[in-house]
């Protein structure tokens, strides 16, 4: 069966600093590379990174069939809570998910070598975010300290350093355009409108009655929020977006959002701030609802090589990369068997 799937883009970025010259908004694949599979060679138990209610660890990091592309999945789980499973067809009691129990969701992802583009499946458990992603990262980047140190040797003829406190960055990409998202809905349900207190209120038509009764009332310090219903059983997406387009332009309210349903049948409600770079793609399920490994790593093929928002971005100018090293290999080699013998692991309560 057919179903819709949400792929959630980011953008890594390996900055630089070459003396009066930073290069923030440039990629160099081979520390991202070497952070992913060294995580890998960590116990399981030791590459997890958890809280209180989530956990995130890597399954997988691999060459894909695109020798620019490289792939895995990260596995995340929900705890913290214990909880009765149920059989829905019964209703019966089947079992207990203890607090330290968790379903586990496997979240497959792809990485552009070129342009540090990360394409990443929306997670069922609703627990991958930028933030944890990068947090889980964090937690392991001591292992690369070889590398990095040889880096700057071998480039320092160049004037490049990599400072191991920023040595990457994790980014939204840039946001796409309001009208321009407004364009993706087929059906709208809801336009709303925002006045902030620090508006000029009654210079706004729409608000000087219930401005004067309000503030006959005594309340003179409140946001107003006007919301649009859709009744007429149309799509009136086109009026909608000359309608937002003049107000945008005119610059009357403080904010602005609008809700209904996408061209792919999703539902979504965007305002301004909220949105981000996602791509909508129909993957095959199978019974168990599953979605196809293969055709999902094929669609984030697909669009990094033809719909990459990030395409043209370059690597840092000058820069010698360490390529193999055996003392560099060996130095993290043992920095992976000292964090396994490790009596914890990566983990922080929140």
């Amino acid at each position: 069966m057919l179903k819709n799937i949400t792929l959630k883009g980011y953008e890594f970025c390996t900055p630089k600093f070459g003396g009066d010259v930073q290069y923030e908004k440039v990629y160099d694949y081979e520390l991202m590379d070497i952070l992913f599979k060294s995580i890998l060679k960590l116990d399981k138990s030791k590459r997890k990174y958890k809280n209180d209610i989530v956990s995130i660890n890597l399954g997988d990091f691999k060459q894909s069939n695109d020798a620019n592309i490289v792939e895995g999945h990260f596995i995340t789980a929900r705890h913290g809570k214990k909880q009765t499973q149920i059989d829905i067809d019964s209703w019966d009691e089947i079992g207990t998910i203890e607090k330290n129990h968790g379903v586990e969701s496997r979240v497959y992802f792809m990485i552009d070598r070129r342009t540090g583009l990360l394409l990443v499946q929306e997670d069922f458990n609703r627990v991958f975010t930028r933030k944890l992603l990068h947090t889980f990262l964090y937690s392991h980047k001591e292992l690369i300290y070889p590398y990095i140190d040889e880096y700057n040797k071998i480039n320092k003829k160049n004037n490049l350093t990599i400072h191991k406190r920023s040595c990457y960055r994790l980014i939204n990409l840039k946001a796409i355009n309001f009208l321009e998202t407004l364009k993706e809905f087929k059906k709208i349900k809801t336009a709303t409108l925002t006045l902030d207190n620090t508006t000029e209120k009654n210079s706004v038509d729409v608000s000087k009655i219930l401005d004067r009764e309000l503030e006959k009332n005594g309340i003179d310090d409140y946001d107003l929020e006007i919301k649009i219903k859709n009744k007429s059983g149309l799509n009136m997406v086109k009026v909608f977006e000359l309608y937002f387009e003049s107000i945008i332009e005119q610059q009357k309210y403080d904010s602005y959002a609008i809700e209904g349903e996408l061209n792919t049948g999703k539902q979504k409600k965007i305002t301004p701030d909220s949105i981000t770079r996602d791509f909508y793609i129909k993957i095959e399920h199978n019974s168990n609802g599953e979605p196809s490994m293969g055709e999902i790593f094929e669609e984030m093929t697909r669009i990094i090589s033809k719909d990459n928002p990030i395409e043209g971005k370059k690597t840092t100018p000058n820069s010698t990369m360490v390529g193999e090293n055996k003392d560099v290999e060996k130095a993290i080699q043992e920095r992976i068997i000292q964090r396994n013998k490790d009596s914890f692991g990566q983990q922080k309560t929140s």
